[in-house]
């Protein structure tokens, strides 16, 4: 017996995480449904996916998931760093959109039966008593004193419980490391493509870097398959800034004082030299390493790239687009896309081809003209060749007669037709 093809939500599509995510899901034979949300334009093609301009906060999410059939959610919408978003912004993006998108996936009657969540490495926080290569049984940090990495500890929290009380439905809970996507540069990204790195004087921490493609290749694994749980996502190994800004020929300095290194960041940002959050100058400080083999051994992950590997690609890339020329980025129509959607459902069901021959067109439909002419006074329809009547003017109305007229003049009550001499 066939197994039953897949129905998916994809929320945050309007970003790399989520747009890719669906370019990938699109093509799997078992998929047969793709719908992705988000509450600005896609910049991808998300080929035959649906787009829907929807808010996640929003309370039609739980009539969306029953009426369309969703039986997988893949939550790619939360940010920890960001340039755009304040934390009063993100904790409602995060937190409140979060516990809006469980409450229309729980409830009785719903179909979802897994539930994929991106989530992040600084959920552990960067201090300088953690250990080396961190297990997903280490204690989060909820009580750190960044606002930002408090909503993603809550929102573990909150996916976790609603596993519990949802025993029917997969929690997959994915903590990326550091993502590089030359195209999209986040912060951290951002900070190591300056021609001149400032590091913090007396610190080289190691890093731990993942290639937006290894990023993507986990978020459809766990779509897919696996068991319930939370996963370390990162590239195997670990490298210290300074090696990793040498081994790409980047210039670096220990510009940053470690004392009063929040005003630095501050002059910094103010400058528009790049965007450190808080949380990134705790890993410029101390660092922060993660072990994949949960990853590897249930989820059957492993990035294609080491830390080196993807910083050196990255480099490459942002080189090569500094001096691009202009490209047009992709710009979602709604009309086309439908368009182009309701020809792919014909396609498929066979209305356009019978025995292998074109299906002979559908005679057009007579455009029906209004008859309203002028001033909205109704006017008969007359026949080709036939002479126009004038319209018999009103008893007790006097007018000027037609000899006093100008040649070749037509009536003020009819402009278009010609006037016809009196009996």
């Amino acid at each position: 017996m066939a197994s039953k093809k897949r129905r998916i939500l994809v929320t945050g599509v309007a970003r790399w995480w989520g747009a890719l995510v669906v370019q990938r899901l699109v093509e799997d034979p078992d998929v047969a449904e793709v719908i992705g949300i988000d509450i600005r334009e896609p910049r991808y093609d998300l080929g035959r996916a649906d787009y829907l301009k929807l808010d996640v906060r929003h309370s039609l999410i739980g009539k969306l998931v029953r009426a369309v059939g969703i039986d997988t959610v893949v939550h790619t919408l939360t940010r920890v760093d960001s340039f755009d978003m304040d934390p009063r912004r993100a904790h409602e993006m995060n937190v409140i959109g979060t516990l809006n998108l469980l409450a229309g996936c729980a409830g009785e009657g719903s179909p979802v039966r897994r539930f994929v969540l991106k989530s992040s490495g600084h959920v552990y926080g960067s201090r300088f008593d953690l250990p080396a290569r961190l297990r997903e049984d280490q204690r989060l940090d909820s009580n750190s004193r960044h606002q930002f990495v408090r909503d993603i500890v809550e929102v573990e929290s909150y996916v976790s419980d609603f596993g519990l009380r949802n025993p029917h439905i997969d929690i997959l809970a994915l903590r990326f490391s550091n993502s590089l996507n030359p195209d999209e540069p986040q912060p951290l990204a951002r900070y190591l493509d300056l021609e001149v790195v400032p590091t913090v004087a007396g610190y080289d921490p190691s890093l731990q870097l993942i290639h937006r493609d290894d990023c993507v290749a986990a978020m459809v694994l766990a779509t897919k398959r696996g068991p319930a749980g939370a996963y370390n996502i990162a590239a195997p190994g670990a490298e210290p800034l300074s090696r990793l800004l040498d081994s790409a020929g980047k210039l670096h300095a220990p510009l940053l004082p470690p004392f009063g290194l929040e005003l630095a960041a501050f002059a910094v940002r103010k400058a528009g030299v790049a965007f450190l959050s808080p949380q990134l100058l705790d890993l410029l400080r101390w660092g922060r390493t993660l072990s994949t083999a949960k990853a590897a051994r249930q989820l059957g992950f492993r990035a294609a790239r080491d830390t080196r590997a993807a910083f050196e690609d990255f480099t490459q890339q942002r080189r090569v687009l500094r001096y691009a020329p202009d490209r047009h980025a992709y710009q979602y129509e709604k009309e086309l896309e439908d368009f182009i959607h309701t020809r792919q459902v014909a396609s498929e069901n066979g209305e356009g081809e019978s025995n292998g021959e074109a299906a002979p067109a559908k005679p057009r439909p007579r455009r029906h003209r209004s008859r309203s002419l002028g001033r909205g006074r109704n006017w008969p329809r007359l026949r080709p060749g036939t002479p126009p009547r004038r319209r018999p003017r009103p008893a007790g109305r006097s007018g000027p007669s037609d000899s006093k007229r100008a040649p070749g003049r037509g009536s003020p009550r009819c402009p278009k037709a010609p006037r016809q001499s009196e009996s």
